[in-house]
């Protein structure tokens, strides 16, 4: 037990969720069992955090819990878990139980219900995640000093570090994570055995740790996991590729200053810090496909880490002129974007590049390089005074397979004049 107030926890749960919970909790303790919010959820509301969901834990076996509510959806009865539908919300209800062995590194074995929730606890990964709170009851369980970890800031697991890591490998990575999503720091022991089970580690899901990964990239500050993930060579585990070339802690560093949405924008700093600069290449794409991104997520952190290359030059010209702002700037966002939302995707650039280098304000002038883009009448092929058939009509002795060039090089012509796209100057700029 604890001496924090249990009250002072469930008046934190916002409504409808607190009334919710009350009356799930009543309805099994009616039954014969026992209910509580437990893990993550408590840990948040300690923190003054509200909670993104709330996950019960009771004594009554799946089955029971499966013929008390009139909406369930059985999600993993294997491990024990019933989803309770209760005015459209969905709450996880989970059996007391033991973990059997664990064989592959990830996964128990079997689990044995009929235990205490002592029992229940005990298995956790981090003390801070072993909290109970029972509502009617307005109890406060914490067994393994978790409020004491959770006020002094530490991750620590419970039990031997090493005994709880090689149970399941996503634990470390989960430990490295919430140093940036919490605030926290790593308990000593319990480092010194992530560098342990290495191996365990190993074994974990490349679709799990792009999760764990993304958690870390939406954090406040990044920065405190992602040094980890070095330190413990935690990517090295799941990647081909080879990561940290060269020191490039700015771009992980200024992160924080980055919008976490959309996600390519972070995706594009750590690209940076992995590799040592934003220059794309084979490894690039090759990462990102072994940490499972989406076809989506590669090519707008590409997109973005390619231009931001280019426009990086730019810190050493004391000035740019609209031509190389059209050229370099403007025409391959505009392909990658499309006129829609090329003003957006420009206000991405300019944050990225600014936040990197702010010694480019100077020469990256958001007000004109945005006139430009909407004054601008042609950025692409597309946008050309003429066409492929304008062309053929005008000069039928052409070879059909040289329109294409032609075309690209009259744009290249435009986007140095753009007053230039009329149809009679652009026809008499081509070769007879």
């Amino acid at each position: 037990m604890t001496e924090l107030d249990p009250s002072v926890l469930i008046g934190k749960i916002p409504e409808p969720f607190r009334s919710d919970i009350l009356s799930l909790t009543q309805t099994i303790r009616n039954a014969g069992g026992e209910c509580y919010v437990v893990g993550g959820s408590v840990r948040d509301l300690v923190l003054n955090v509200r909670p993104e969901e709330f996950d019960l834990t009771t004594s009554l076996l799946p089955e029971r819990i499966l013929s008390l509510f009139k909406r369930t959806v059985p999600t993993g009865l294997k491990h024990g878990t019933v989803t309770v539908l209760f005015h459209d919300r969905a709450y996880e209800i989970t059996t007391f139980r033991k973990d059997a062995d664990y064989v592959d590194g990830r996964r128990p074995e079997s689990v044995e219900f009929g235990v205490s929730l002592s029992e229940d606890l005990k298995r956790r990964d981090f003390t801070m995640n072993a909290l109970a709170l029972d509502l009617e009851r307005k109890l406060l369980i914490d067994e393994h000093d978790g409020i004491k970890d959770i006020q002094n800031q530490i991750i620590r697991t419970i039990g031997d570090p090493i005994g709880r890591f090689t149970e399941d490998g996503l634990r470390p990575i989960r430990a490295l994570r919430f140093v940036s999503s919490l605030g926290f720091s790593l308990d000593p022991h319990t480092a010194e055995a992530i560098h342990a089970c290495r191996n365990i580690t190993a074994k974990v899901s490349r679709e799990r740790v792009h999760d764990e990964l993304n958690k870390a990239l939406k954090s406040k500050d990044p920065f405190p996991s992602l040094r980890l993930f070095k330190e413990f060579q935690i990517l090295e585990l799941f990647t081909s590729v080879a990561l940290y070339p060269n020191e490039n802690e700015p771009a992980a560093d200024r992160m924080k200053e980055i919008p976490t949405f959309p996600l390519s924008l972070r995706l594009t700093f750590l690209h940076a810090w992995l590799f040592g600069s934003f220059a794309v290449g084979t490894h690039s794409k090759q990462f990102l496909k072994d940490l499972r991104y989406s076809n989506h997520n590669t090519k707008d952190s590409l997109f973005f880490a390619g231009i931001l290359y280019e426009i990086l030059a730019w810190k050493e010209k004391k000035e740019i002129t609209d031509a190389e702002i059209r050229k370099i700037l403007l025409h391959p966002t505009c392909v990658h974007a499309t006129r829609e939302n090329l003003l957006i995707v420009l206000e991405h650039i300019l944050k990225l590049c600014l936040v990197y280098e702010p010694s480019l304000r100077s020469v990256l002038n958001s007000s004109r390089i945005l006139a430009l883009a909407k004054e601008s009448p042609a950025l692409l092929v597309t946008e050309l005074a003429v066409r492929g058939e304008d062309i053929l009509k005008h000069r039928p002795q052409l070879p059909p397979k040289e329109i294409g060039g032609i075309l690209s090089s009259l744009l290249t012509y435009v986007l140095e004049n753009p007053l230039e796209n009329r149809k009679e100057i652009l026809l008499q700029r081509i070769p007879a």
